[in-house]
């Protein structure tokens, strides 16, 4: 696409759409705040990569009278869920400068939203058929026919969004929770090694089987730049988690108790050393492997990452429902700054296009794979 395509025109605001992300929407998703009042807020700094990840990438421009008000991402990946081929498009960074009507107080549910197609906002007007069918996103291959899902990772205080996507037919599937690791003095482990390349064909098997159960598991951009660790019991992986390096400009930490602590441990210079009230510098852990009976390994191999990278935070983001996350459930001891920041709740909103039923079912009664590279 070498210049934008317009999709929508309605009096003087348009949409258009291209496939590489410029100068113009970077700026814009620069500067959007990240998170709710009230809680835990940043603004992204190292977000050109994460734009451009693996799939079709579709980046769309809100117009007013020519000057952008909105901007929003689709990714495209083919998918397969329960036998049936279908296009998958997460909605990525959509964002408003500036908001088109009030705050809602309370979140619609669907006997709120029976006549919402005849008092739907300029904005509900203008994305839905885009979200009907996203295959327009594509210039030249538009089957309108395709099975295919819209889904994005919505926050559970966020009621803006939470409402908007309820007026595109979006529906909760499962939820999300997303928290930290800490150690500020993390211990190195001599038994944390990167995986070599020539083993990343094996390790994919082992983790295609360990999410077997998942939906929506993509394996890009796993194994990026080589960063994927593991830990070995009797020559056999038994734990293994890809990094992302991740820099987030801090806000607000979500709570005047919150940021009046940060304040105070950072003036003692071995914290400040460590974490900073300006920024964040933290790791992104994704493809999370654990072999049954190895939690403790898990841990050290996350521990010792983070002595490796001299980091001392990391997020995760995982589906509720997930054995994954009855592991951290368990086992806790995420450190003390989980305490300070707490977890973060969203939904997994999807809305189904030409699904059959029976694989809406099994959206619903699987869990979902949350690719931090995705949501961070």
């Amino acid at each position: 696409m070498d210049k934008p395509r317009t999709l929508l025109t309605y009096h003087d605001l348009t949409v258009e759409v291209e496939s590489t992300p410029g100068e113009e929407i970077i700026e814009h998703m620069h500067n959007t705040v990240m998170g709710q009042p009230g809680s835990f807020r940043y603004q992204h700094t190292t977000l050109i990569d994460r734009l451009m990840t693996p799939g079709e990438n579709y980046f769309l421009y809100l117009r007013k009278s020519g000057k952008m008000v909105g901007s929003g991402g689709f990714c495209g990946k083919p998918a397969q869920t329960d036998g049936v081929v279908h296009d998958s498009w997460l909605i990525r960074y959509f964002s408003i400068k500036a908001p088109l009507r009030s705050v809602p107080k309370k979140r619609k549910e669907k006997a709120d939203l029976k006549d919402e197609n005849k008092r739907s906002t300029v904005l509900g007007r203008f994305i839905q058929p885009i979200i009907a069918e996203p295959s327009q996103l594509r210039e030249g291959d538009q089957n309108k026919d395709r099975p295919s899902i819209i889904y994005a990772i919505i926050e559970q205080k966020n009621l803006r969004s939470m409402n908007f996507s309820a007026q595109m037919g979006l529906e909760t599937i499962g939820e999300m929770a997303g928290f930290s690791f800490s150690r500020l003095t993390p211990k190195r482990s001599l038994r944390v090694e990167r995986l070599p390349e020539n083993e990343q064909a094996g390790m994919l098997s082992l983790l295609k089987e360990y999410y077997s159960d998942h939906t929506l598991f993509f394996t890009d951009p796993l194994f990026k730049n080589n960063d994927y660790y593991v830990i070995r019991h009797n020559g056999r992986v038994v734990a293994g988690i890809q990094i992302y390096l991740v820099t987030w400009k801090i806000v607000d930490f979500g709570s005047k108790t919150a940021n009046r602590l940060i304040r105070i441990l950072t003036r003692i210079p071995w914290v400040r050393k460590r974490i900073t009230p300006e920024e964040l510098q933290l790791l992104a852990f994704d493809g999370i492997y654990c072999a049954p009976g190895y939690e403790s390994h898990l841990y050290e191999l996350m521990e010792g990452v983070l002595a490796h990278t001299n980091r001392y935070l990391a997020m995760v983001m995982v589906d509720m429902s997930s054995p994954i996350y009855t592991i951290f459930e368990n086992r806790k001891k995420l450190g003390i700054l989980h305490k300070m920041l707490g977890t973060f709740l969203a939904d997994i909103r999807v809305r189904f296009i030409n699904m059959p039923e029976e694989t809406r079912q099994y959206f619903l009664d699987h869990p979902t794979y949350i690719p931090t590279y995705d949501n961070s």
